[in-house]
């Protein structure tokens, strides 16, 4: 038995909402992807095979733009823990980075007021504040070890004042800068 048909029925300004709404989050985009491309008249089983997922994931987003608009490709609350560290967090960071100063992981964690997760979930909170970048390393004892260790610290000296360093142990270091 041949899977029924799913086609968008969107007005054209909901089109080009859709559009614009590509330069979004990840997954709404792909959902919009989804529904433009059921626009243009392609099958639910061919847009799933161009995206790389079940035929019943694009029939489910097409169904739901149909019967609710734009605001049906969004998440729903989602069931279990809510996640640590979030928004205001993120805002915490964003504003305490905005600070010049030698950041530090635990001098961040002191000036948040040690907040309730671990170091290693703020640490992966900063990773997505701030821009990563992590400088070429060598080992002591080789011979460009001078070279190496100077040209680190000339693109620490280069670091904006906001810089972020994190270390996690002796031997990486990891700047993040914004």
């Amino acid at each position: 038995m041949r899977p029924v048909s799913v086609f968008a029925n969107g007005s054209g300004s909901e089109i080009e909402q859709l559009q614009a709404a590509l330069h979004g989050r990840w997954r709404q985009a792909t959902r919009a992807v989804m529904v433009l491309l059921s626009a243009h008249g392609l099958p639910p089983a061919q847009i799933a095979e161009l995206l790389d997922c079940h035929p019943a994931t694009v029939r489910r987003w097409i169904g739901r733009f149909n019967g609710e608009g734009l605001a049906g490709l969004a998440d729903r609350p989602r069931c279990g823990r809510p996640r640590l560290g979030g928004q205001r967090l993120a805002g915490r960071i964003t504003a305490l980075l905005q600070r010049p100063g030698p950041w530090t992981l635990p001098r961040i964690r002191r000036y948040l007021g040690w907040p309730r997760i671990s170091a290693r979930t703020l640490y992966r909170r900063i990773r997505l504040v701030a821009i990563w970048r992590r400088p070429e390393l060598t080992a002591r004892g080789d011979p460009d070890h001078d070279h190496v260790v100077a040209g680190i610290v000339a693109r620490l000296l280069e670091l904006p004042r906001r810089a972020v360093v994190l270390a996690e142990d002796e031997t990486h270091l990891n700047p993040l800068t914004r």
